[in-house]
């Protein structure tokens, strides 16, 4: 039963070959080729695991953040995917407009005075950073994002910060202390 859940496309392969060999011959047959049984695979294969993904997970209440390096031609991570998984669904959460030119690189969880549950995400550069992009957005449990930084940035040229004006005000009014975030390694 363990194999199921951790390698159901393997196991359903096995299956399928055990079922079509002829008598005598389970589990000698070969396995069909992978084109086969696209939809069923598909359907059943559970969310990568920790070791199956380079990035890193953060567990919080109620959910848990995965965070993905995606590797540009080079091999060099500059974009991340953001997902959530609550309830056994796992989907995407997009970056807010105005990072378009950004990517995650740090997740931490939060709570309210109230018990609520929320979690951080820090949007800055791969592979190296940048001298002062450290922007913060809040999320729901349910990963909707609660704050924005319009614009991203705030000061002249010579003197630019990161607008986190909007995330400081909110987590102030819910009472939230500003976590500790961790961050991806590449």
């Amino acid at each position: 039963m363990s194999t199921l859940r951790f390698a159901p496309a393997l196991a359903l392969a096995l299956l399928l070959a055990a079922c079509s060999a002829p008598d005598g011959e389970a589990g000698t047959a070969a396995a069909p080729a992978p084109a086969a049984v696209p939809a069923v695979t598909a359907a059943a294969t559970p969310s990568p695991t920790q070791q199956e993904e380079k990035g890193m997970h953060k567990e919080c209440p109620g959910a848990r953040l995965h965070l993905t390096a995606l590797p540009a031609k080079d091999g060099e991570a500059t974009r991340t995917r953001l997902e959530i998984e609550k309830d056994g669904q796992r989907r995407a959460i997009d970056a807010p407009a105005e990072m378009s030119d950004y990517t995650a690189v740090g997740l931490a969880c939060a709570e309210d005075t109230q018990g609520t549950s929320y979690f951080v995400v820090q949007y800055g550069e791969l592979p190296f950073g940048c001298a002062f992009c450290e922007w913060f957005y809040l999320y729901d449990a349910d990963g909707k994002q609660l704050t924005h930084s319009n614009p991203p940035l705030r000061g002249d040229a010579d003197a630019q910060s990161p607008n986190n004006d909007e995330y400081s005000q909110l987590i102030a009014k819910l009472g939230i202390t500003h976590p500790e975030v961790d961050y991806i390694e590449d």
